[in-house]
């Protein structure tokens, strides 16, 4: 053929007329001339050039559009005619008036103001209680919050800005002075020590938590990457607010009402996914009813975790992308950032990952910071998957209470994580590098809109099938490495008559001392730091499961169920490598060097929130069902399960 020639002919019959002997450079035109040459070719005025091909390629379909002569199709009977003009004399109004516009955003403002006041005569008269998180009470609640933020943002902020301008001018110079740094974090620190030793005046025991906050922080120092560059400010104002929201939800109702309320309405939200799972996925998503084969006992079979609980990720992505397009999600980002960026000092995009942390999962939680992470240092990308590590999504609480686990210790252990984690991430692997994801920098990353909203959000949710698929590849290779590892672990402890020898029994045994210095009773320790073995080496399912069956005292429970409030195990490992890396593959090398890292940050912050419990607890309320539960023990049958799988494992493998 022609276009095979390799002589002087040509190059093929879609460039028949370059010559062969042409530069490459020569033969291929440039995008940007071809295009300007394209336009210039059918009458079309040049276009300013724009931020990336794909707007440069919108635009030219819009001016080629413009350009194309128009349809014989003008109105011609007057009914036509009239709709032509009242279209036009509306958009010509609307443009050229703008005090149209506020008329119509005056007219929706009353209306739905007068819907509220219809809703709460409803209520008076019908005698109805008004629920503060439940109905109207709820939107009563979030209208004011929306006032207030308005009025805040068009009248009150100018202002407030102007203090807080003056104000820093005076202070900020202090604060850079490292005597003053120093002898501030040293009154945060006495105020601490003094408040905890007049509060455990009655029970001294609680002491021993508090020095298991020393410990832990001690034991990060050692193990840090960059021990000298460890910022103090961070890691004292980090664990100072871990302090302070554990005072608030555990020693004031009011605090405890509202994370609760909080914690449903993201359960709520993130419930919605059941539906479309269900309908894509049926039963596998439910669940189902089964008779055994035995018999007609009916057993009902939880949904597959693939089809269940990774489905939000879906609906999760959907629903970020579109605030993103709007621009919404930035300024969230930016703003909550802020706040965490001044006090902890940490950068607007991780504060906002970790406090996302709280309440969705560490597959869910980076997707509100995912625009971000090609830009973020490995520091920043430690604390990210440090949060996902410590804390636990609201979607599983519901699991976890299944088992008997008291919900209001649940919401305080992921709340009071939240800012552990970040302090701890700082000493683990301290910021060495200029970030440029703080809040001065986050709106100049702000991802480019798609065409529409519709468009931002399916293009999000399209996203979400590469991130599960990830997390699923990752979760059944790790899973499944780690319990062959058990096994063999344990099959060399039987040659030898040391039948307890797994390795979740030798993780145990790391534990132990750090289930003392947690606050655990001595009696008990052995049992909690199997406890603690489990959760690493399996999950917490299994380790909240068997929590339940331990004849432990009031106190041990209580820490147990705070230490173990997180998802610090293997297989996780391979949810955040595989989760975060599909957000942003480029950075995948540097996901797995601090991968371990964050691993070890994820369960040093759950315990340091154990320890913050163990110090500010004084009644535990497990006395329920405390007394009716078997004191067998846990180490028995862990290690007969153990030694039955072993076993079967073996029997076909090595004899």
């Amino acid at each position: 053929m022609e276009s095979e020639n390799t002589g002087g002919g040509t190059l093929g019959s879609a460039n028949s007329l370059i010559p062969a002997n042409q530069d490459a450079a020569q033969t291929i035109p440039n995008t940007s001339d071809s295009r300007r040459n394209s336009r210039k070719s059918i009458g079309l005025k040049n276009t300013k050039s724009h931020d990336s091909p794909d707007d440069d390629a919108t635009s030219i379909l819009d001016d080629f559009e413009s350009s194309m002569e128009d349809l014989d199709n003008e109105p011609t009977n007057p009914v036509t005619k009239f709709l032509e003009l009242l279209h036009s004399l509306v958009g010509n109004s609307a443009a050229q008036n703008p005090w149209l516009k506020v008329v119509v955003i005056v007219g929706l403002f009353l209306l739905y103001n007068a819907y509220i006041i219809t809703a709460v005569a409803y209520h008076i008269r019908n005698d109805t209680n008004i629920e503060w998180c439940e109905g109207l009470g709820f939107l009563i609640v979030c209208t004011g919050l929306v006032y207030f933020g308005l009025f805040y943002y068009n009248f009150a902020k100018p202002y407030v800005k102007r203090v807080v301008i003056s104000l820093n001018t005076i202070i900020q110079p202090l604060i850079a002075l490292w005597f003053v740094q120093l002898g501030l974090s040293l009154l945060v620190l006495v105020a601490l020590i003094i408040f905890v030793v007049l509060d455990t005046r009655d029970n001294r025991k609680r002491l021993i938590s508090s020095l298991g906050l020393v410990v832990l922080v001690l034991l990060g120092v050692i193990i840090s990457k960059h021990p000298g560059r460890i910022r103090w400010r961070h890691v004292i104002w980090g664990m100072t607010l871990q302090f302070l929201f554990g005072l608030l939800i555990l020693r004031w109702s009011t605090g405890r009402d509202i994370l609760q309320c909080i914690s449903d309405k993201v359960t709520t939200f993130l419930n919605f996914a059941n539906s479309g799972s269900s309908f894509v996925y049926g039963y596998l998503a439910t669940g189902f009813n089964t008779t055994l084969m035995s018999g007609d006992e009916f057993v009902v079979l939880p949904g597959v975790f693939v089809f269940q609980s990774l489905s939000a990720i879906y609906f999760l992505s959907f629903f970020i992308g579109i605030l993103y397009h709007f621009g919404t999600m930035s300024w969230i980002v930016a703003k909550m950032g802020w706040v965490l960026e001044v006090t902890v000092g940490t950068t607007a995009a991780e504060s906002m990952n970790a406090a996302a942390n709280i309440f969705l999962g560490q597959s869910e939680a980076p997707l509100t910071v995912k625009p971000y992470i090609g830009k973020m240092t490995n520091s920043e990308l430690n604390a990210i998957m440090t949060g996902g590590f410590a804390t636990i999504a609201g979607t599983v609480l519901g699991a976890y209470i299944s088992f008997g686990v008291d919900p209001f210790h649940l919401l305080s252990a992921s709340v009071m994580s939240a800012p552990a984690a970040l302090a701890y991430a700082k000493i683990l692997y301290p910021e060495t590098k200029k970030s440029m994801t703080n809040s001065a920098e986050i709106y100049s990353l702000r991802p480019k809109k798609m065409g529409n909203a519709l468009d931002a959000g399916t293009h999000g949710a399209s996203q979400g099938v590469f991130l599960v698929l990830n997390i699923v590849a990752s979760l059944i290779a790790i899973t499944s490495f780690v319990t062959m590892l058990d096994v063999i672990i344990n099959w060399f402890g039987v040659l030898v008559g040391i039948e307890e020898l797994t390795f979740q029994w030798l993780v145990a045994k790391i534990f132990t001392p750090l289930a003392w210095v947690i606050g655990i009773d001595n009696e008990e320790i052995e049992d909690v730091a199997l406890l603690l073995g489990v959760k690493t080496v399996v999950n917490e399912f299994v380790a909240y499961g068997q929590l339940t069956q331990l004849c432990l005292s009031p106190r041990s429970v209580t820490i147990s169920t705070y230490s173990l409030c997180c998802f610090a195990n293997f297989s996780s490992i391979g949810i955040t490598l595989g989760g975060i890396s599909a957000m942003c593959p480029e950075r995948r090398n540097d996901l797995t060097k601090v991968v371990f890292t964050s691993f070890i940050g994820g369960n040093a912050a759950a315990l340091l929130t154990a320890c913050v419990a163990g110090s500010l607890s004084t009644d535990i309320g497990y006395a329920e069902w405390y007394p009716t539960r078997n004191c067998s023990g846990l180490i028995e049958s862990g290690v007969a399960s153990t030694r039955a799988f072993s076993a079967s494992i073996f029997q076909t493998t090595f004899n």
